[in-house]
């Protein structure tokens, strides 16, 4: 399962700090495939680490509470499965988990959220 909190790191707190850590966002479009590989080969040759961010977006259904929770339960599966398939695709390109997050909320604001709380990224 992926957490919501921050990444475990491997390394020692001191190396950590250096690791240049290069984000994307994961959706479903071509440029996030073009985006990714891009990351990999940087984070590879700089000696940096991959971070994806999954950001669940509210469903725009919300007229009964079952059927909202059931949306929410699925959406949170297929982040989870989608973000598996890519860390194994990233650990295969770079030697290194990514670091995972699952954030719910719109877009753009759970991305600024989380580089405003991960200076690293």
């Amino acid at each position: 399962m992926v957490e919501d909190t921050k990444p475990t790191e491997d390394a020692p707190p001191e190396a950590a700090e250096a690791e240049r850590i290069f984000l994307v966002v994961v959706d479903e479009t071509e440029e996030m495939q073009k985006a990714l590989h891009f990351a990999c080969r940087r984070a590879l040759h700089t000696g940096g680490r991959v971070a994806l961010l999954y950001v669940i977006e509210p469903p725009e259904f919300q007229h009964w509470l079952g059927v909202e929770r059931v949306m929410q339960d699925e959406a949170r599966q297929q982040a989870e499965q989608t973000l598996q398939t890519l860390a194994a695709k990233v650990q295969a390109m770079t030697t290194k988990m990514p670091a995972l997050y699952v954030r719910e909320g719109r877009r753009r604001d759970e991305l600024m959220v989380l580089i405003k709380d991960e200076p690293t990224i």
